[in-house]
């Protein structure tokens, strides 16, 4: 009787990558095992989730389920009983994820630096925490003793996945660019000594330079904005591209490791958005400001603006004496004035609507009584009636060149569904081609300007992802597939059911219609998801984690 081959998954993630630079790359021959992935499998357009922001994708990749079911709506979540928004954790997570499902039945799994993967979950075999890990002194691995023994097999220390983001926003562009490198080739270091240590049934890594690179520097690679800014761009035009080159042949080093093991091995890539150019800033809270749903205190337009100033010049001073890299070197934490400035303008007695006090989200929060700390909106009738007025006057905003600025705005229902839908933000929207970015300030002159200096590009919808595997995918493009969709199909392929829960489906049209006859999906049932409680103080970690946000562009 012939054995059951072992049923394995490597998947390597490339958060931020999009087909608008990966198809000319690989036309022009600079991503050969990107290339082989298209000419071998299955690729395609991936959608995001709305918005496309990679605490929520990264989030519904792990699960399989939408932010109504998982909880993360931003980096930052909601605090009934405050105006404070702490950054989220792993333990915002409220739906079981596909590391969790493995490895309770039975499969060995290694996880290295996902997003959301802070603090480490406890997993058959190790795993590294992503994104959200605040720094390298912090306890991001698991089990404990597995860090150790990955330090004395490689030779250094394991570096956070964040770093390359705070010198980007404390140091010179010189020694971030430097972090970078370092920093990806650590990473990749590691998840390829994990995966020969581990022989894990599932193993994922993700690699986020070609995220950051792609905020920093996409500005440099567009021949419009390079033409605009003869200067600024020279010497600068290959760093992306040159980002995505090494991570190819990083790509390259997993597919061959994947090659060498035993059994039945599908290799998967996914991004999790891909990326434009940014062509606003949208000043949202001094648009409900000038609506008058946002109220300021007697006099704070003057000395807000002038706070606000002082501010920034003592951040870029600080930056070019290189006393913040310092700062950051000894673990401080950040600068939360610029917050705390915006937060004291505002005259909570008789303001209904605000927006985040850093930036980087397209939303409308309502000033609830009942929930806020002072709440004055009604819940009900007054409330829905107020959600109409600003989502009708969001519509209506424009560039001064007269474009619309939001695509489409949506009351929190109509996007999600699910037991945390209570913890979204009452309003969400989407900018047109996602490419606006909102900015706090609400005593700034002007509601819409362009984007002139070209930073920090933005994500769009559309993600990639690629699937390989003897006799399991078919080769071609296939269409029609969201992230969630990713975490299905890693189920599928290692021959678990399916729960009940899920909003993703396995990709079966990418499947070899013979293998697909040999392994049906099995449902299985769904996980008991309930409303979460938020309460109590923000960590310590919150306040170090704001920096890496402000570096990527999504916090001011």
């Amino acid at each position: 009787m012939t054995a059951t081959p072992r049923r394995r998954v490597v998947f390597v993630g490339i958060d931020g990558a999009t087909w608008d630079l990966i198809e000319p790359m690989i036309a022009a021959g600079r991503l050969p095992n990107l290339a082989a992935m298209v000419r071998a499998g299955a690729s395609g357009p991936l959608a995001s989730t709305r918005p496309p922001n990679s605490s929520l994708a990264w989030t519904s990749f792990q699960t399989g389920v939408h932010p109504g079911k998982h909880g993360i709506f931003f980096f930052r979540e909601q605090r009934p009983g405050s105006y404070d928004r702490p950054v989220v954790s792993f333990h915002s997570i409220q739906a079981p994820t596909i590391w969790r499902l493995a490895s309770d039945a039975g499969r060995k799994v290694s996880v290295a630096y996902v997003p959301m993967t802070f603090p480490p979950e406890e997993v058959t075999g190790g795993m590294v925490g992503g994104l959200l890990t605040p720094d390298r002194r912090a306890d991001f691995v698991r089990p404990p003793g597995l860090r150790a023994e990955l330090e004395a097999a490689l030779g250094f220390e394991l570096p956070s996945d964040n770093e390359p983001e705070r010198l980007f926003h404390a140091s010179d562009e010189e020694t971030a660019l430097r972090s970078l490198y370092e920093t990806t080739d650590k990473v990749e270091q590691v998840g390829l000594e994990m995966l020969r240590r581990h022989d894990p049934d599932l193993f994922a890594i993700v690699f986020r330079g070609v995220d950051l690179a792609s905020h920093q520097a996409w500005c440099f690679q567009d021949p419009e904005w390079a033409a605009r800014n003869p200067k600024a761009a020279r010497g600068r035009e290959t760093i992306l591209a040159d980002m995505y080159e090494r991570l190819d042949a990083a790509l390259g080093r997993f597919r061959a490791a994947a090659h060498e093991l035993d059994g039945e091995v599908a290799f998967g890539c996914c991004s999790d958005h891909g990326f434009g150019p940014i062509s606003h800033r949208f000043y949202l809270n001094a648009w409900l400001v000038e609506k008058g749903w946002l109220v300021l205190k007697e006099g704070a337009v003057r000395s807000g603006r002038l706070r606000l100033w002082l501010q920034r010049k003592w951040a870029g001073l600080m930056r070019r004496s290189g006393l913040s890299r310092r700062r950051l070197a000894r673990g401080a934490a950040p600068d939360r004035r610029p917050e705390e400035a915006i937060r004291d303008m505002i005259d909570w007695r008789r303001t209904r609507a605000w927006s985040s006090f850093s930036g980087g989200e397209d939303i409308v929060l309502i000033n609830l009584r009942g929930r806020e700390p002072e709440g004055i909106v009604e819940p009900g009738e007054e409330y829905e009636r107020l959600r109409d007025e600003i989502i009708a006057g969001l519509h209506e905003v424009r560039a001064p060149d007269g474009s619309r600025i939001v695509a489409r705005a949506f009351r929190r229902e109509e996007l999600w569904q699910g037991p945390q839908l209570h913890l979204a933000p009452d309003i969400q929207f989407l900018t047109r081609d996602t490419a606006v970015n909102c900015a706090p300030s609400p005593v700034h002159p002007r509601i819409v300007e362009p984007a002139l200096e070209g930073r920090p590009a933005m994500h769009r919808m559309q993600g990639v992802w690629l699937w390989e595997g003897e006799g399991i995918f078919r080769p071609g493009c296939r269409h029609g597939y969201q992230i969630a969709d990713m975490g299905a199909t890693i189920l599928h392929l290692l021959g678990l059911p399916l729960p009940g829960h899920l909003d993703g489906r396995p990709m079966l049209e990418a499947l070899e219609p013979a293998w697909l006859d040999a392994h049906p999906p099995v449902p299985g049932p769904p996980a008991e998801l309930r409303p979460r409680q938020v309460g109590g103080p923000a960590g310590g970690d919150d306040e170090r984690l704001v920096e890496t946000m402000r570096a990527l562009g999504y916090m001011e």
